[in-house]
């Protein structure tokens, strides 16, 4: 009856890739309880199995002197027949008629508990493997959408990649590869039942684990220890920003990032779909951390007003205002997620026609002096103000002595550098081509200057591009017509 059982194991063994072992142990169970349901709780079988896995079954009947019940028991002299060796007491096992055993309902019992079972099998396998994945990234390839979430084939089973976890830059196909992040199993049973949860894998493209992970794959250093991700913040499909700090001082972290000619974060960009990625350095002074946080605006000074509330005033150039809150004010609020500083942003203009603001806070004399206790960078000496002034201190990743020596040769303006070739660069201004060449990419890809013919507009555009700007009727921060709360102090903006 059970010749070709062992055939069907190993099938199911390689289409559900349970083993072997554990199926036999199934099918013992399940054998078993389909025997005691015909002839009693209180009989043991025992299910052995061939060096094919072809089950045999057999009934345990003690050996006694007086037969009371065939099912359970076997007289001594019978026993004999079968063992010489065995005694009063004992258990014998004794070969079971497997046609007759098992009856139809036996049989239809068996299957459907058998069936129950490699399927419960099947999802506490799938239940594990993918809880020791959580928290890991995943390929799967998109399936269905329903509702706005999209069902991801993970092989032996499908992810959810829910609407909030989907960056709004991006749109799929069927068939289309996606790469996402487990956050979340569920599954297992529930604790105060008892009965099983359906097994869910949650993804996500938006959570900023998604953005390190993507960082750890790409960057060999994050990987290894030798620079570290502190903390990451994103408006998705907008910005992200990236803080990061090396654990060796021969290691620059955000040339690191970047890679030479920018190939290493070019990847991680490529992978959400073209989305801008500020990559800043990590400081223990906080004035220092908040100045590389705000990028791509250059502060004049930073005053740190509330130590304890982590409330903070950055004083930038007039001309940067726009740049310093960004889109819909997503730079600041970014820098001010990042920091974990609440940030009230004023112009060189703001300070000096009322003073009023720094009142008990610091001298106005002392705000553009080089001897401030707050100072980040003097403003009175002319080439400092040269440097604020040039927006070639928006390109990430390039050595500020590499943009001086371009200023000192002429050189003032992400304009000027992208209308010259490599080699007028270095006819001008003595750099050696590598530098050169990772200069002109890194200004390409990550600034994102391109030619009137492409759809993004470029970055002195950006910079120069006229916003009006207004005072927040509650706390006097600096808005625009685009927000719709303050960034400051969050109170709701009308401008009608």
């Amino acid at each position: 009856m059970f010749e070709n059982v062992g055939t069907y194991l190993q099938q199911l063994s390689d289409e559900k890739d349970i083993s072997i072992e554990l199926l036999k142990e199934v099918i013992a169970s399940t054998m078993e309880l389909a025997l005691k349901k015909k002839y009693g709780n209180d009989i043991n079988f025992h299910i052995h199995f061939d060096n094919k896995n072809n089950p045999t079954v057999y009934k345990g009947a003690n050996v006694v002197e007086e037969v009371r019940d065939k099912n359970k028991e076997i007289s001594l002299e019978e026993a004999k027949k079968l063992d010489q060796d065995i005694n009063l007491g004992d258990e014998v096992l004794i070969l079971v008629d497997q046609v007759e055993a098992f009856g139809r309902i036996e049989s239809m019992v068996a299957k459907t508990t058998f069936f129950q079972k490699i399927s419960d099998l099947e999802k506490n396998i799938i239940y594990n493997e993918f809880k020791r994945r959580e928290n890991q990234l995943v390929n799967g390839y998109f399936q269905r959408e329903h509702k706005g979430t999209i069902y991801i084939n993970l092989g032996k089973t499908e992810g959810e990649l829910q609407k909030k976890d989907q960056s709004p830059r991006e749109h799929y196909t069927v068939g289309d590869r996606i790469r996402a992040y487990i956050y979340k199993v569920q599954g297992g049973k529930d604790d105060r039942t008892g009965k099983e949860i359906q097994t869910k894998i949650l993804l996500t493209r938006t959570k900023p684990d998604f953005i390190k992970k993507l960082f750890e794959l790409e960057i060999p250093e994050i990987a290894d220890g030798t620079i570290e991700i502190k903390n990451v913040v994103r408006q998705p499909g907008l910005k992200i920003k990236v803080a990061v700090v090396s654990n060796k001082p021969e290691v620059d972290p955000i040339g690191a990032c970047i890679g030479q000619k920018g190939i290493r974060i070019q990847s991680i960009i490529k992978e959400i779909e073209g989305e801008k990625i500020d990559v800043v350095k990590w400081s223990k002074d906080i004035r220092e951390y908040i100045a590389e946080a705000i990028t791509p605006a250059k502060p004049i000074r930073i005053i740190i007003t509330d130590p304890e509330k982590k409330e903070a005033m950055i004083i930038i150039p007039d001309e940067q205002l726009s740049l310093a809150l960004g889109k819909s004010g997503y730079n600041v609020k970014l820098a001010s997620q990042l920091t974990g500083y609440y940030f009230d942003i004023k112009t060189e203009t703001d300070i000096k026609e009322n003073p009023e603001l720094l009142k008990d806070i610091v001298p106005l004399n002392q705000i553009f002096s080089d001897t401030a206790d707050e100072t980040e960078t003097p403003s009175e000496e002319p080439e400092v103000a040269e440097v604020f002034e040039s927006n070639l201190y928006s390109l990430q990743g390039i050595d500020e002595a590499v943009i001086k020596t371009l200023i000192d040769n002429g050189i003032n303006s992400i304009e000027e550098l992208y209308n010259l070739s490599a080699e007028e660069i270095m006819e001008k201004t003595n750099l050696d081509k590598d530098t050169v060449d990772n200069l002109m990419l890194v200004m390409k890809d990550v600034v994102e200057i391109v030619e009137s013919e492409d759809e993004y507009e470029t970055t002195s555009e950006e910079v120069v591009e006229e916003i009006e700007v207004y005072e927040c009727p509650n706390c006097g921060s600096s808005i625009t017509e685009d927000m719709t709360k303050c960034p400051k102090c969050g109170i709701e903006l009308s401008f009608e």
